[in-house]
């Protein structure tokens, strides 16, 4: 791989075997927290973010419900319950050592996600990325609304903040590398020096293959 002047890694099926928000959702409904029909409706969203058709307005509404009028002390609670229960059995034994080799050379690495700060920051903390780039949720007066601070990282949103990073570093996307499994990461991936496809899902695999993009295949 050639020189790098920072790293930008995708989260779910990227260094997770599991969808965050889906396993966030689930484990609300086990412990009482959301309604049982929340299954079906996380399914859903799913569903339309594999398409690459993620209705994001109307997603933010949903996820981020429980938040509403919740401190963030008590959301760090429930979040690092969330990822010591169901998350971190999950995280790619590859992507913990690819990460360990780029911060053991000084190079920066990067969680960039459309999944909130609150459910990411627990990764991050055990896998040791030097920074977060996630969705924001939006706080008022020390309490959560269920909104969030624009832009939602995903597609446009999530390659604008990447080069706004970039920019803080004073190089571009042309010096750095990602790694993502999903079509909503094709522009990204195509706008950096180093695209790095994991675990492709079906909707990817044939632009990588075509543009001859380097496939990973991370297993549990």
């Amino acid at each position: 791989m050639k020189e790098l002047d920072v790293v930008f890694f995708d989260m779910d099926h990227t260094i997770l075997a599991i969808d965050c928000d889906v396993s966030w959702k689930m484990f609300l409904i086990d412990k009482g927290m959301a309604p049982a029909e929340d299954s079906a409706k996380a399914e859903y969203y799913w569903d339309l973010y594999c398409q690459g058709r993620s209705p994001v307005e109307e997603f933010v509404e949903f996820q981020l419900r429980e938040f509403a009028g919740r401190t963030p002390k008590e959301m760090c609670v429930l979040t690092q319950r969330h990822f010591d229960e169901r998350i971190r059995q999950f995280i790619y034994p590859e992507a913990h050592r690819v990460i360990e080799e780029f911060s053991a050379k000084g190079v920066p690495t990067v969680l960039v996600t459309g999944t909130n700060r609150f459910l990411s920051q627990p990764l991050v903390d055990a896998v040791g990325i030097t920074t977060l780039l996630a969705t924001e949720p939006e706080i008022v007066n020390g309490r959560f609304t269920g909104g969030i601070v624009k832009p939602f990282l995903l597609k446009e949103g999530k390659l604008l903040k990447a080069r706004e990073y970039c920019r803080l570093l004073q190089t571009d996307l042309k010096h750095a590398a990602f790694f993502a499994d999903s079509i909503n990461d094709l522009e990204m991936l195509a706008s950096v020096g180093t695209p790095v496809v994991v675990n492709p899902a079906d909707m990817l695999i044939e632009e990588a293959k075509a543009r001859h993009w380097r496939i990973e295949c991370w297993s549990l």
